[in-house]
């Protein structure tokens, strides 16, 4: 009977339930994104660099696991503010503690169960068209990598499966002992308590000095070596909570005591605001760091994509480099949209061992070859060959032509002729086409295929003899490539679960908040004043991680460019991808906005 009547309550509150389940199947979904990465060492390991792309991960997955625990605990308490009022008047009309107890455990693992089942479902197919999108977007192929990976399944079914066994305990625990009274108005109670000034200050300078310290720890990676990132991890977690858990009590307060405070729905909105602080300190400290998650992530992965096109252009003017090409050759060729491309006369004397080209061609015609006038900051200046340069075998420029020729005639000696001596020569005349793709990345598909035949035909499996840039583009792409993946990956997983976080937490107190601005419909209030009040209360909460956030990715961008890993700097990127994420984090505001309107502000006479 109590089990029917439960159910029942559950019915009615069917909204408020669908808010719970959605958060915590994107939270679990998210979750298992991750682990199918960090936890597959084939594919993380795949790469050089993916050696120590393993140790980031580790430490990633523990600030991950502490991020869901503290999302976990909060959709718990969320779950049970929901349920106090029932469970309250279930203790009224006599049930016993001990079947409550029981009731409140099971249900709590249900709902944990049923989530994290439908999360890990969800998360494989997220994670199966990200990952082909993201392989397509940036031109690899994910060698040892899968969508379905059976150790993340178990990783994240006993994560959430302990965490909610727990939840479920601490939760009959505190049922029992309090009173049917207390919880039949726990919904009517502020968290809000006055706090001392002292207190306040002394978080605020430790908070201060721990968020100094991981961003030194950052900066000083050369000599911290790994320790910087496990320093990283305590201070600036730590340091994240105490400053909002005192700088966000010390700015209502401040406002409260301005003038501010009387205009309008300022006073309404700031009560808003501190009815649920407590729980707002830890969720806001919890986004912050996805949101420095989130955006350092893309901001490395873009990083990687937008340095290895400039190395291997670099290395090379010309993409590459094709010796008599064919018709399946010539069609791959016109495929390339933006390009340049250059024709030579070649004949090779064998017994001499000696190429010889046109110097009429070449004159017209001049070779062009780029050489880097700053590696760190990855600028290279493209020049122009001179005929006299060809004469001496260790210029530039007859380096260049000698690496595009073909692999087995690439050490022999260039000579430059006149076309009269060139038609003397008996021998046959070849045709060298030189292609140079002004943007390597949309043309690697065709740069590709065309690498891949001459591979075949010259013998070379792995196509590094092939003459041209971009073989230096498919050696680095190797390299970082699964770095470039698992940062854009990752990003775009944190970014889904801060906007979960955020988002799920505002719009659980949606249900409460009605009455409040039903309240103030009713004495007279306009929309227009409510609706202000509600864009000015969430842009707070949106906005205040959001500034966190960055000043943490700026800082933290130190421990890729002091430590070398991004050739030209970890900044290269970051003013583009923190405008574009902004502008991502807008539209979640944006997002909540409405369906926090449509939820508490009540309809007008006239729309009724």
């Amino acid at each position: 009977m109590l089990f029917k009547i439960s159910i029942s309550g559950i019915k009615a509150r069917w909204k408020d339930y669908l808010v719970l389940f959605s958060g915590m199947i994107i939270t679990t979904a998210i979750f298992y994104m991750f682990e199918a990465i960090s936890t597959n060492d084939k594919f993380t390991t795949s790469s050089p660099v993916g050696q120590n792309a393993k140790i980031v991960f580790i430490f990633g997955s523990i600030l991950l696991a502490i991020i869901t625990l503290v999302y976990v605990f909060y959709a718990n308490n969320f779950l049970m503010s929901m349920r106090k009022h029932d469970y309250g008047l279930f203790m009224m009309l006599g049930a016993k503690s001990g079947v409550i107890s029981k009731l409140i455990i099971l249900e709590t693992i249900a709902i944990g169960l049923i989530s994290s089942v439908v999360g890990i479902i969800i998360g494989i197919g997220f994670t199966q068209v990200l990952s082909h999108f993201l392989a397509k977007l940036i031109h690899m192929s994910l060698t040892n990598f899968s969508a379905f990976y059976m150790p993340a399944v178990w990783t994240t079914i006993i994560m959430f499966l302990v965490l909610f066994i727990v939840a479920g305990f601490l939760n009959a625990r505190t049922f029992v002992k309090t009173s049917a009274l207390e919880l039949l108005h726990s919904g009517q109670q502020s968290d809000w308590k006055q706090p001392k000034s002292l207190t306040l200050w002394i978080q605020a300078i430790l908070g201060v000095g721990l968020l100094a310290g991981g961003y030194y720890a950052m900066y000083d990676i050369q000599r911290l070596k790994l320790m910087a990132i496990a320093i990283g991890l305590f201070t600036i977690v730590l340091g994240t909570y105490f400053v909002f858990n005192s700088f966000f009590v010390m700015l209502l307060q401040a406002f409260q005591r301005s003038s501010l405070s009387t205009k309008g729905l300022n006073s309404f909105t700031l009560a808003q605001l501190k009815f649920r602080i407590r729980d707002y300190t830890k969720i806001l400290s919890v986004v912050s760091l996805l949101f420095a998650l989130a955006l350092g992530a893309i901001t490395v992965g873009t990083g990687f994509q937008n340095m290895v096109p400039k190395l291997a252009s670099g290395n090379g003017y010309y993409s590459v480099a094709i010796t008599n090409p064919n018709d399946r050759m010539n069609s791959l060729v016109n495929q390339i949209k933006d390009k340049s491309t250059i024709t030579y006369q070649q004949k090779v004397d064998p017994q001499a061992k000696r190429v010889y080209y046109r110097a009429d061609q070449l004159k017209q015609q001049p070779l062009k070859y780029s050489e880097f006038v700053d590696r760190a900051a990855l600028k290279s200046k493209v020049s122009t060959s001179k005929l006299a340069e060809f004469k001496r075998a260790d210029s530039e420029a007859y380096q260049e032509l000698s690496s595009l020729q073909i692999p087995k005639v690439n050490a022999y000696q260039i000579k430059v002729v006149s076309a009269q001596t060139f038609n003397q020569i008996n021998t046959r005349t070849n045709k060298l086409l030189l292609v140079r793709a002004n943007n390597m990345d949309a043309a690697a598909t065709p740069l590709t295929k065309i690498t891949n035949i001459q591979s075949k035909q010259y013998g070379d499996q792995n196509g590094q003899l092939v003459g041209g840039s971009f073989t230096m583009y498919q050696l680095l792409k190797s390299v970082f490539g699964s770095l470039e993946f698992m940062g854009i990956f990752l990003g775009i997983a944190f970014l889904a679960m801060l906007a979960s976080c955020l988002m799920f937490k505002i719009l659980s107190g949606a249900a409460s908040d009605k009455v409040r601005f039903d309240m103030l419909n009713k004495i007279g209030t306009r929309r227009a004043v409510l609706n202000r009040s509600i864009i000015v209360q969430i842009l707070g909460l949106f906005a205040l991680p959001g500034v966190l956030g960055i000043i943490d990715v700026a800082f933290g961008l130190q421990m890729f460019s002091r430590g070398g890993l991004l050739v030209g700097g970890a900044y290269q990127t970051f003013g583009i991808t923190t405008l574009g994420f902004l502008i991502l984090y807008l539209i979640y505001f944006a997002v909540t906005v409405l369906i926090y309107s449509r939820i508490v502000v009540p309809k007008t006479k006239v729309e009724r």
